[in-house]
């Protein structure tokens, strides 16, 4: 029953691929930025091989694990429709380091929706639920604000823009206090793996760019969330034992 998910996933994730081919330019320019010309590159520099047929097939993936890993319940669709701004929010991070606003508001009804739907499968959350998705929300902002700004003192330069701290606040408010720190340590840990790469070759070729796109990691940290909580704390729980 799950496979009948991909081609509504290949299928969805062409109108997602043609959405960001017509996002409004100014989505992906910084505030009061005149020269749109980067933003315009970014956005029309997205082919059709392989740049569209890679997010068909990643939208694919996404419906066939929700659905496979999830199941049939109530939260299922509204994970489904979480997945599409997060991943027009990645591409346009990887493409142009900018994450929309437009596109981060888009994640509340999700998040609102989620609660809603907690809330049904246990009555209990419906009074305790919603505050508990702010103060997530708020701790994650504030954490990643904190951390940008210490790591600009160091470089003496921006290190972390605001994109990423309203992404990482809603993408909080979507996984609800339980998951913080897991979503924390899954966002830092997904970035070190392409950041440790990125910042040898910035020792060998000084020359070249080392910005590294945070949004995508905090995506991927999200969806797994969604997903596969309960595996996330399952394979914690067995680093632990580990450990000890």
């Amino acid at each position: 029953m799950t496979y009948f998910f991909i081609p509504i996933g290949l299928l969805i994730g062409a109108l997602i691929a043609l959405l960001f081919r017509h996002m409004p330019i100014s989505w992906l320019a910084d505030y009061g930025e005149e020269d749109l010309t980067e933003a315009q590159r970014a956005r029309d520099g997205l082919t059709v091989f392989p740049g569209m047929l890679l997010i068909m097939l990643v939208d694919g993936l996404i419906f066939f694990a929700s659905a496979h890993l999830i199941g049939p319940v109530i939260s299922l669709p509204v994970i489904l429709y979480a997945a599409q701004p997060l991943l027009l929010i990645a591409i346009s991070d990887f493409r142009a380091r900018i994450i929309p606003d437009q596109l981060v508001l888009a994640l509340i009804p999700a998040g609102l929706l989620l609660w809603v739907s907690d809330s049904i499968k246990n009555p209990a959350r419906w009074l305790p639920g919603l505050p508990s998705r702010l103060l997530a929300a708020l701790a994650a902002g504030v954490f990643l604000w904190v951390c940008g700004w210490l790591a600009a003192k160091w470089l003496h330069r921006d290190a972390m823009g605001m994109g990423d701290v309203k992404l990482l606040a809603v993408c909080a408010f979507l996984v609800d206090w339980p998951n913080l720190a897991f979503l924390l340590c899954l966002s830092f840990l997904l970035a070190a793996v392409v950041a440790v790469p990125l910042l040898i070759r910035r020792r060998i070729q000084p020359d070249r760019d080392p910005e590294l796109a945070f949004g995508p990691y905090i995506v991927m940290a999200t969806f797994l969330l969604l997903v596969a909580s309960s595996f996330v704390q399952q394979w914690w729980q067995a680093y632990l034992t580990l450990l000890i």
